[in-house]
């Protein structure tokens, strides 16, 4: 028996071993690298770059611009998401659940091809644009697709998508016996909500705003591509990195770190304060038909969310069918042709960027699955300290925008060290896909440790009391238990890598050159056809990966 337990030690001691090598080598060290880059100058730590940074009138502006689209992406995406979640759970309706695969899919579409597709079709010279001009013969367009009102609007289309998904399912442990007694009292619609429904959302809530906030403040194309000269931090650390100005791009960086880690920490003080205790078996919710005049302003709204959903997607198909030259000179192009598609899956050069994507894509979700899992299950398992900090170190990228974790890569791996194997990986292959992974950890991680919440404990003593040892009984109890799990954490992971646009920019080669990098090149290089192509291979392969999902997690994602 003892020697039983001294090989279980000794095995959970290993794995804690390569678990902090990976955190400690890969995210701590990395971000202690860039602090000190930061404070040093001319071979000496000083707090200069940090007082010309403050005192830098064009750096405030941009950091109060970020600071403001983090709160305006909050509310946006809060509003819409918390708005729709209300509508599918209390009210049925026709197609309730295609409105809710629709509602889901900007979860699907890469931020940088819906940046791209929202300028086609609402820029200076978009479809909409152009047809409204033309229609009501105006001398200029109506639309000014650029500024803040242009990026809060693509952050609202993809981001509220994490408020609906969470709220969604908090609105399934609403019990309907409290909301038949207060409506028995005389409660109306808004006293329920207020004293009922909240309480039960408000922590899905809570955590939806910090994944809001901290979008908000890492956009990157959206600002970079419509922007309009609307400086944030993310832009101006890609600039400043693009003039080899490490030291500001540095400071830069630990300003937004220390943004994101202070309001997600003020968050998650009132998530804690404010969690509400469940229903264990909450009485359904019951479901109302959509009439009179409430039930016409809830289809008014779900027609222009589907509307909103749908359209960029029926753009970039068709406009991927044109040719670059009736894109840019006609106002609804007609050219047809099949050269872009024939190009992306003949052309070698054309096709290695969704190929590379594809590789990186897996060797991410390969990476977070190595160390999310493990860690998962020693957090769910293991003793109390170490459980806080494998948690802390694992859940530090969800408050690391991109450009956080791309400049302290290549701060930390621009020449060979321990952690890199002796070699500089900046350059290859292998920095993007490390990046990636390191970007969707917490994604895997939090899915598999949703699923080793929801088993038993005593399942896995039945298996060693029978005999089995430790890793027979994580191969044979525990992973085909939580595999539903894994597999929707990895194929978020997998979505999120293969659009992923800040960290790309950052840290791509010429081995290494993604499917997002190609979307916005081709574009610049007016080969407009062939980017719209691109994006709709990735967003085939994305949808794809979305009914996987549907299917292995029908619990956390049907209607």
């Amino acid at each position: 028996m003892s020697r039983r337990l001294n090989g279980k030690n000794a095995l959970r001691t290993a794995v804690y071993l390569v678990l902090l090598f990976f955190l400690i080598g890969y995210i701590v060290l990395p971000l202690f690298n860039t602090i000190g880059e930061s404070l040093l100058i001319d071979g000496k730590y000083t707090f200069k770059e940090y007082v010309d940074y403050f005192t830098n009138e064009n750096q405030m502006v941009a950091l109060k611009n970020t600071v403001v689209l983090g709160i305006l992406s909050v509310v946006s995406c809060g509003i819409v998401g918390t708005l729709l979640a209300y509508c599918l759970t209390f009210y049925r309706f026709r197609g309730q659940k295609i409105i809710h695969i629709i509602l889901l899919s900007p979860l699907m579409i890469p931020g940088v091809i819906t940046v791209i597709t929202f300028n086609q079709i609402y820029g200076e010279s978009g479809i909409v644009n152009k047809a409204i001009q033309l229609l009501l013969n105006l001398k200029e367009v109506p639309i000014n697709f650029q500024g803040l009102p242009a990026i809060l609007f693509v952050i609202a289309y993809t981001q509220y998508v994490y408020f609906y998904m969470n709220i969604h399912i908090a609105m399934k442990y609403i019990d309907q016996s409290q909301i038949d007694a207060a409506r028995s009292m005389g409660a109306g619609d808004l006293r329920i909500f207020r004293q009922i429904i909240w309480p039960v959302i408000r922590p899905a809530f809570l955590s939806s705003m910090i994944i809001s906030f901290a979008s908000g403040i890492s956009s990157f194309s959206a600002p970079n591509l419509i922007g309009g000269g609307y400086k944030v931090l993310s832009t101006q650390i890609v600039k400043a990195k693009s003039l080899y100005n490490m030291s500001l791009a540095s400071v830069q960086v630990v300003v937004l770190l220390v943004l994101s880690v202070t309001v997600m920490m003020l968050i998650r003080y009132y998530e804690n304060k404010y969690r509400s205790h469940m229903a264990v078996r909450p009485v359904p919710v019951k479901k109302r038909e959509l009439t009179g005049i409430k039930g016409a302003f809830i289809w008014l709204i779900l027609t222009i969310q589907v509307v909103l959903v749908v359209l960029p997607v029926i753009a970039m198909v068709y406009l991927s069918f044109m040719t670059t030259t009736s894109i840019m000179r006609e106002i609804f192009p007609t050219a047809f042709t099949f050269e872009n598609y024939t190009e992306i899956f003949t052309d070698r050069r054309a096709v290695k960027p969704m190929i590379n994507s594809l590789k990186m894509a897996l060797i991410a979700v390969g990476l977070s699955f190595i160390v999310a899992v493990p860690g998962s299950y020693l957090v769910a398992r293991g003793k109390e300290k170490m459980r806080n900090v494998l948690r802390l170190l694992i859940m530090l990228p969800w408050c690391m925008p991109g450009s956080v974790i791309g400049i302290n890569m290549i701060n930390s791996f621009n020449k060979g060290n321990l952690f890199a194997f002796g070699a500089s990986l900046i350059g290859g292959f292998m920095i993007l896909p490390i990046g990636y992974a390191i970007y969707s950890l917490p994604l895997m991680f939090t899915s598999s440790e949703v699923a080793l919440n929801s088993i038993d404990p005593n399942l896995e003593a039945a298996s060693r009391s029978l005999g089995a040892g430790t890793l027979r009984t994580m191969f044979r109890v525990v992973l085909p238990n939580i595999a539903p799990g894994i597999l929707s954490g990895g194929v978020l992971v997998f979505i999120r890598s293969m659009g992923e646009y800040t960290l790309s920019a950052l840290l791509y080669g010429v081995h290494n050159r993604p499917i997002s990098i190609s979307v916005v090149t081709n574009m610049q290089e007016y080969f407009i056809g062939l980017s719209f192509a691109y994006g709709v291979v990735t967003i085939l392969i994305c949808y794809i990966a979305l009914f996987i999902i549907f299917k292995v997690d029908e619990k956390r994602f049907s209607l």
